[in-house]
């Protein structure tokens, strides 16, 4: 009867060392960590948008929509507005841009024409001109 063998020293290479491994998981985490900074500081929480109200009869191709702008005083800010249909689909869209104002918040309203029957108006997204 034959006994197993051991293979020969060196066949599979090197194992890696405890060492080796501990640096490529604080390297990964270091990374990760720089990133999410990165990523927390480029988003800016100071603009946002609040809907107040809609306003469509059926039928109709406008619609209006009264919204609420908060963004740093002095900070002029511009607008995407759109309308969409029952599908959902959009059917209306406009650019608008307000002048700085001298108070966080500001409340605007806005009415567009669509192409087809208006079921909803959003305001799409609004963001800083200074950027």
């Amino acid at each position: 009867m034959t006994s197993p063998t051991s293979p020969p020293a060196g066949r599979y290479g090197r194992s890696s060392s405890p060492a080796r491994s501990i640096w490529i998981i604080a390297s990964v985490s270091v990374l990760a960590f720089f990133l999410w900074v990165t990523w927390v500081f480029s988003t800016d929480p100071t603009t946002g948008i609040e809907w107040v109200a809609f306003e469509s009869t059926g039928g109709e191709t406008t619609a209006s929509v009264k919204f609420q702008i908060s963004a740093p005083p002095g900070t002029p800010v511009t607008c995407a507005l759109r309308t969409v249909d029952a599908s959902m689909g959009t059917n209306g869209w406009t650019v608008k841009s307000y002048p700085a104002s001298d108070q966080f918040t500001t409340q605007y309203s806005e009415t567009i024409k669509a192409v087809s029957e208006v079921s909803g108006i959003d305001v799409y997204r609004c963001w800083r001109e200074d950027r």
